[in-house]
């Protein structure tokens, strides 16, 4: 058989039909059986490989005619008239490239439709420690543990722990070494919208995510990432890249293997083949040769292939790698995500459009990936440049999903209309008043523009805060050119689309997540849990503080367990805000909550004489650490803590707060030196460090000073201010024991000028000047000393004497004025107002300030025993106040005590309504449903309860509940009470529920009791809060047309003018004029 043809295939044009030239030659063959066997013997010599043909080109060409002629007539014979129909539809679409057959549908990247195996090309949206965030396309979300980057990295991460550190004898000048020995983070790896290839690990079902590499997070982005676990590993991603395809122009991953003399080599995953980047090329990536790790990840092109395949050097350069692009390949699986290359538009649809790349490869690009508003109007024929995102799984032949988004052909971030990155432009949490809806998919959500150029995508779960199972492009609130108002809640770079929301719970939200919060803000907290170690406070529904012991009171308290509950209210103060880890700080100390001073957030604001509250973060040997808002700190040195001699251990402690003030800020290196002495002074003066300040330059001199000296003159003020004496002590003096006292401004001016023959140069401090005096005996010295202290016991004498009469002025008319601000104070005007609940609530008030809560407790007990049994009013006040106390700072069984004893002292239903109240405003939702319950149970005849607990479930949003107290109600109501209490609910539904539902309440009252006009003035007074002046005209209309007095009438139809004239028009106000005088007219008729 070595000589025997090959049969042709079966889509060949000489198997369709054998033509006549045919059938006559072989007719001649077979007449003649033996020349037929000597031709094949003659041609079996010239057979060519690969199949051939013994006739001659022209007789192929014929051949070849025929057949697709007789193919078409029989073609067309069996299509008839249907056929001519249908090209006469297709008459426009003649110049399409494809065929209907050829369309490939476009479809969406979902969690459905990714499987372990598919290679991706993504953007990093965020670096965490142990962990990448990838914005994958089509707006999912992906994640990359640190052990899944490179091999690498992996094995120098697992041989951490058995590195020594380097000896103090080693030389520190050896930067290379150190830089190689200590493992990078991914912070030094990667940067934030950097274009990485990836291939799925995993993924995961909802719910049963693995948290491990991401940790617990409330960044929503981290969230949805925990879904698909890739990897980045080169050897995985490039794995089914031929040799043949390392070709100039190709790019793929790398990681660095090794450092060598003149580079770096490079592990590309392919197997025989490694990668080499020089020192001089790696500088063209935009960072140094000494900042390129092993273990690092790279995005190379290749420049050219060694002559024995198994070395190709590349190149990091941006400009080479974002223009490099490929026509062919040997094989499919040669094709990677990122790959850029030249792609033919087959076909144009809504959803997307469909392309040829790479020669012969269907494509689709869906709508997410295609410009919006592009330079050219892109049509069918035209050749584009597209990148790969990822090969469509299960395709068969194989199809890719690519995109011609401008910042993902060229490897680049996406910007703003300022040339700003969007994160920046639009961080979370930014409000938008006015964005219109370009696009609607039913089943998924809403494409909006915020700005030309930038999109926004809101999903459908985004839309409302109830379900919403659909959404129409042609109705409804979410129609095409809708505007609406929207919040950021994310972005995804790859796509360069915002995540918004249009839920009015997440426009209502004050902080979307930690980075929102202002440092030094203060606002309400609710408590999560207590631990051992800290308290946990949410602030809002995206981010949660910490508040340490140290900072739980102004002074360290024993038992925080009493003080906060799960659930409870509390007032904190922001201390510091850590973005990265969604971690907010807070005090709850009352002196910085209330603080009034400035608040230091950065050695930026930190100004030399500024007085601010700090907060003690540690006593060393030489002064305090003090602690500012975000972790801004301080030294005091001791000779400016505190004027007392004793230790500064047993003054200060930790967590203590304190006033100082700055004295100095040195930026280079960051320092600041603060003062609590000074800053403690009513009129402190900025003293400067005057340890350096040296004798007068007389020779001989002696500065002499009072242990504690008082400046006699200052030239700017007249204050006088305490300076050490050790500051003033000069270098060269005599010791301080032998220092002596000059005397006093008064004394020296006395003295006589003979004892001056010489004036000393002055000492500057601070622009102030003193004179050192002049050169004395010791008996002068000893005079002056004598002379002084007899003038000052003249002073003293002369001081108490005006003292005496400063003391007999009568100051009993500032007390009404002035606020009370200690114990006597509250004590004095008690003894006043002994039945004053209002003094009494203050007082135990004020003791809760300070943390007094045991005598704030005892206080309210003393109230009730004090105010008069008459004043029951007063009495019931302090009992609400008691109950407040133990809501807030007791526990369930000391508030249950509290309730019992109240209930039976005052009106039992009145303090059941008050409890479930206070509860209810401490959002503590539950206790307050079950308070409700029990008031029900015992007051059921009561309207007022049931009101108040259908106004309880209506305020959280629990209508089906609150609708169901009705019926039961009007079960347990007498008779009489039930149009009360069926006009109450109906009142609820106009305020808190739907004002269509209490509308037809309202009809519902009237029709069955039409003559009760208070009921119809209540209905009036509802539709007139929502603001529909015809529904009022009708409600007026049918009332006039019944009977009533002349007195009645006249007060309807003057509330009917009013409601006119405020949300009517004139005609409206004019009608309602000529309706009062028929209607009058009609009544003097009828009673004639």
């Amino acid at each position: 058989m070595a000589g025997q043809k090959r049969a042709p295939e079966d889509n060949s044009p000489r198997n369709v039909k054998k033509s006549k030239f045919v059938r006559d030659r072989l007719t001649d063959v077979s007449e003649n059986p033996v020349q037929l066997v000597s031709n094949l013997m003659d041609e079996e010599v010239d057979f060519p490989r690969g199949g051939g043909t013994s006739l001659t080109a022209a007789e192929v060409k014929t051949i070849r005619a025929e057949a697709t002629q007789e193919a078409n007539e029989e073609l067309f014979a069996a299509s008839g008239k249907s056929q001519q129909k249908k090209n006469r539809s297709d008459a426009k679409s003649k110049a399409s490239v494809t065929s209907k057959r050829d369309v490939v549908r476009i479809e969406h990247l979902n969690y459905k439709r990714i499987v372990p195996g598919m290679k991706l090309l993504g953007q990093i949206a965020s670096i965490q420690p142990l962990a990448l965030i990838i914005s994958l396309p089509n707006q999912l979300m992906g994640h990359v543990p640190i052990t899944q980057v490179t091999s690498q990295l992996t094995n120098r991460l697992e041989t951490m722990h058995e590195q020594e550190e380097p000896s103090d004898t080693e030389s520190v000048g050896d930067g290379e070494s150190d830089s190689q020995t200590e493992v990078p983070d991914l912070f030094q790896l990667f940067h934030a919208g950097q274009y990485v290839r990836a291939i799925v690990t995993n993924v995961h079902a909802s719910g049963s995510m693995d948290v491990s590499a991401i940790g617990k997070s409330r960044d929503e982005a981290a969230k949805a990432s925990r879904r698909i676990e890739l990897s980045l590993v080169p050897k995985t991603v490039n794995s089914g890249v031929l040799k043949a395809d390392l070709k100039p122009g190709f790019t793929l991953s790398a990681a660095v293997q090794s450092v060598e003399d003149h580079g770096y080599i490079l592990d590309i995953g392919v197997q025989g083949s490694s990668g080499f980047l020089s020192f001089k090329e790696a500088k063209k990536g935009g960072s140094d040769c000494s900042k390129l790790h092993v273990g690092q990840l790279l995005d190379i092109a290749v420049v050219k292939m060694s002559s024995n395949e198994k070395i190709c050097t590349v190149s990091v350069d941006p400009q080479v790698i974002q223009s490099s692009s490929i026509t062919e390949v040997n094989n499919v699986t040669s094709i990677l995500p990122g790959i850029l290359g030249q792609a033919l538009i087959t076909g144009i649809s809504p959803s997307g459009i469909n392309l040829q790349t790479l020669g012969f490869f269907n494509a689709t690009a869906d709508e997410f990936n295609v410009p919006t508003n592009p330079v050219k109007v892109f049509k069918i024929g035209q050749k584009v440049k597209a990148r790969i995102l990822y090969e469509i799984a299960g395709s068969s032949p194989p199809k890719f999903s690519v995109s011609l988004l401008d910042h993902i052909v060229n490897l680049k971030e996406k910007l703003s209309s300022d040339d700003t990155a969007i994160q920046l432009a639009y961080p979370n949490g930014t409000i938008l008043d006015a964005i219109t809806v370009k696009r609607v998919e039913p089943e998924r959500g809403l494409v909006v523009e915020v700005q030309p150029h930038l999109d926004g995508f809101i999903h459908i779960s985004h839309t409302s805060d109830g379900h919403v199972p659909m959404l129409s492009s042609s109705s409804g609130p979410w129609r095409l050119n809708t505007i609406h108002r929207a919040r950021v809640i994310g972005y995804h770079p790859l796509d360069g689309l915002l995540q918004l929301s249009l839920r009015p719970s997440i426009l209502d939200q004050r902080f979307l997540q930690a980075g929102d919060v202002q440092v030094g803000e203060v606002l309400k907290g609710t408590v999560k849990r207590l631990t051992d170690s800290a308290l946990f406070v949410s602030i809002s529904c995206n981010a949660d503080g910490i508040i340490w012991p140290n900072h739980y009171a102004d002074i360290p308290l024993k038992h925080p367990s009493k003080r906060f509950k799960a659930g409870g209210s509390i007032k904190c103060r922001v201390l510091a805000v850590d973005p990265e880890r969604m971690r907010v700080e807070l005090t709850a100390k009352k002196t910085l909550i209330e603080s009034t001073l400035p608040v230091l957030t950065s050695i930026e604001e930190a100004k030399v004489g500024i007085i601010t509250d700090a907060v003690v973060y540690r006593v060393v040997d030489k002064g305090l650490i003090v602690r500012f808002y975000n972790d801004l700190k301080a030294f005091v040195p001791s000779r400016e803590a505190s004027d007392y001699s004793s230790k500064l251990k047993d003054v200060f402690i930790a967590g203590k707060v304190v006033k100082v003030r700055i004295l100095t800020v040195d930026l280079n290196p960051p320092r600041v030196v603060a003062s609590i002495r000074q800053a403690s002074l009513p009129k402190a003066v900025k003293v400067a460090d005057t340890s350096d300040i040296t004798s007068s330059p007389v020779a001989e001199s002696v500065v002499a000073v009072h242990k504690t000296l008082r400046v006699p003159s200052l030239r700017s003020s007249h204050a006088h201010e305490s300076i050490p004496s050790k500051a003033l002590v000069s270098k060269r003096s005599s010791p301080l024991p032998q220092v002596k006292a000059v005397p006093t401004q008064s004394q020296s001016q006395s003295m006589p000028r003979s004892h001056t023959p010489e004036q000393a140069a002055p000492l500057k401090v601070e622009g102030f000047s003193w004179f050192s005096g002049d050169t004395r005996s010791d008996a002068e010295f000893d005079e002056a000393s004598s002379s002084d202290e007899g003038s000052e016991e003249d002073e003293s004498s002369k001081k108490k004497r005006r003292k005496k009469k400063e003391i007999e002025q009568d100051l009993t008319a500032d007390m009404h004025s002035k606020l009370p601000e200690s114990n006597a104070d509250f004590e004095r005007l008690l003894l006043g107002s002994p039945n004053s609940s209002y003094l009494w609530v203050q007082y135990m008030s004020f003791l809760l300030q300070l943390s007094e809560i045991d005598k704030a407790r005892e206080t309210g007990r003393r109230a009730i025993q004090t105010i008069s049994f008459r004043e029951e009013e007063e009495r019931l006040n302090v009992w609400i106040a008691l109950l407040n106390v133990e809501n807030v700072y007791g526990t369930d069984e000391s508030l249950e005590a509290v309730f019992k004893d109240a209930a039976r002292h005052n009106d039992s239903k009145t303090v059941y309504l008050r409890l479930a109240a206070i509860l209810d405003q401490s959002e503590k939702h539950e206790k307050a449903e079950d308070q409700y319950k029990r008031t029900c149970k015992k007051f059921g005849h009561s309207s007022k309860v049931w009101t108040s607990f259908c106004e309880h479930y209506m305020r959280r949003r629990n209508l089906e509940q609150a609708r169901k107290l009705l019926p039961r109600s009007l079960q347990s109501l007498e008779k009489r009470k039930h149009l009360k209490t069926i006009s109450k609910f109906a009142q609820l539904e106009y305020k808190l529920g739907d004002a269509e539902r209490g509308k037809t309440i309202f009809e519902g009252i009237v029709d069955s009791h039409p003559k009760r006009w208070d009921l119809w003035s209540i209905y009036m007074d509802m539709e007139a809060g929502q603001g529909d002046i015809q529904s009022l005209r009708n409600i007026f209309n049918r009332i006039f047309g019944i009977k009533m007095t002349s007195h009645k009438a006249k007060s309807f139809f003057k509330k009917w003018l009013e409601l006119e004239r405020r949300i009517g028009d004139e005609e409206g106000a004019s009608a309602v004029k000529q309706k009062a005088v028929e209607w009058t007219q009609k009544a003097a008729s009828n009673s004639q």
